[in-house]
């Protein structure tokens, strides 16, 4: 069902793009996060069954483990496209392409903020020598038989037509994608709206957005950044990441599925299991609130929501939680109404009355008055106790 006919959904119909998720890489840039290479290759393979088309495993030039961790991945002969980032440095070309990866991510700070904090105060001089280092590279990798991302960091604070002429010269030189980097979450949807599109309207190569949390406004700028003809999209499972994370995969695929009712490929119902999986391995507790993936993202507890619900889902919930291996739950609490508790105890095998229903749930809220609450096994619990 439509409800409001959206110029976007237009737009969008026969619109392509891929991800190319940065869980092992940038999700994990957290203080106290180290995946051990076991940990990677689980990571990895729920990632591809899930049908991502490509990952960015590690950074090669980091240490021996990590190198290790990416040749156990390239060594299980994924579907997806295996990349490794690389600063604009042969050494770092070759310890990617020792491992075995399809593909390189090479890239360039590009605002005159970074180039001024990390070479100095000559911008123009800086700029024009690493913009060398950049195509020297780029030119590497393709000899090497490597495909190519090349991106630039901050981009979004960078002048945008010295953006456009670094990425004009990177696909001249033979890169295969080019990426963009809202580093800080410095765009709002329709800055990056505007700014995707103008950089699409001026390069033949698919243009790559990758969008940082900082202002909460990652997911939602990465779905703009894919409205406006982006050709990809660099999130991570449950947002993870630097500082206040990243786009978050889920968040973006089922917002796609559902919201733009694009017919995606990608199995989603393993979406739950790899976050859980991330959660587990990174130590890092999500937000039960969390969209899609989230501990109370499909419960109710409201005696008017539960008796909605029961009548027809789509009160409450744009989809069946199984959809993302989810699973609905109807919750005990200070609003739960009698609906709520003659659930509860119907699926549990116990067919009551309205009267009886009536004096249960009466009952129960004496008890709540006491400053008793109850779980839903308290709910079961305390009507046996009732029966005896």
């Amino acid at each position: 069902m439509d409800f409001y006919s959206l110029d976007e959904k237009e737009e969008i119909k026969n619109f392509k793009f891929f991800f190319c998720d940065t869980t092992l890489r940038d999700g994990e840039q957290v203080s106290g996060i180290r995946y051990t290479p076991e940990q990677k290759v689980e990571i990895a393979q729920m990632l591809d069954k899930a049908g991502i088309e490509s990952i960015d495993a590690g950074f090669a030039a980091t240490s021996e483990e990590e190198r290790l961790s990416i040749r156990k991945i390239c060594d299980l002969g994924l579907k997806m496209r295996i990349m490794s980032m690389c600063r604009v440095i042969r050494e770092d070309i070759d310890f990617a392409s020792s491992c075995g990866v399809e593909g390189v991510i090479l890239f360039i700070p590009g605002s005159d903020i970074h180039l001024k904090a990390k070479f100095g105060e000559d911008i123009p001089a800086v700029r024009k020598n690493i913009v060398q280092k950049a195509m020297d590279a780029i030119k590497y990798a393709k000899d090497k038989g490597l495909f190519v991302e090349f991106g630039v960091e901050d981009s979004t604070r960078t002048d945008f037509n010295v953006l456009l002429e670094i990425l004009s010269q990177a696909e001249q030189e033979g890169a295969d994608i080019l990426g963009t980097t809202d580093t800080i979450g410095y765009l709002t949807p329709e800055r990056t709206y505007n700014f995707i599109k103008k950089l699409v309207r001026n390069l033949k190569l698919p243009i790559g957005v990758h969008c940082h949390n900082d202002m909460g406004l990652a997911t939602a700028n990465t779905i703009a950044g894919l409205l406006a003809g982006g050709g990809y999209c660099s999130p991570t499972v449950n947002g993870m990441g630097e500082r206040a994370g990243n786009a978050s995969l889920e968040e973006v695929i089922m917002i796609l599925k559902v919201l733009y009712n694009q017919d995606l490929k990608y199995d989603t119902k393993i979406l739950g299991e790899l976050s859980k999986t991330v959660e587990k391995y990174s130590g890092i507790s999500m937000d039960i609130f969390k969209p899609i993936v989230g501990q109370n993202a499909y419960s109710h507890e409201s005696g008017i929501h539960v008796h909605g619900m029961l009548k027809d889902i789509n009160t409450y919930e744009l989809f069946d939680p199984q959809l993302v291996g989810h699973s609905r739950k109807y919750e005990m609490g200070k609003h739960a109404g009698k609906h709520t508790i003659q659930h509860i105890l119907k699926t549990n095998g116990f067919e009551l009355s309205e009267e009886e229903v009536e004096d249960f749930w009466r009952h129960m809220k004496s008890n709540e008055k006491a400053g008793v609450y109850y779980s839903v096994e308290d709910v079961i619990t305390e009507y046996k106790k009732l029966r005896r």
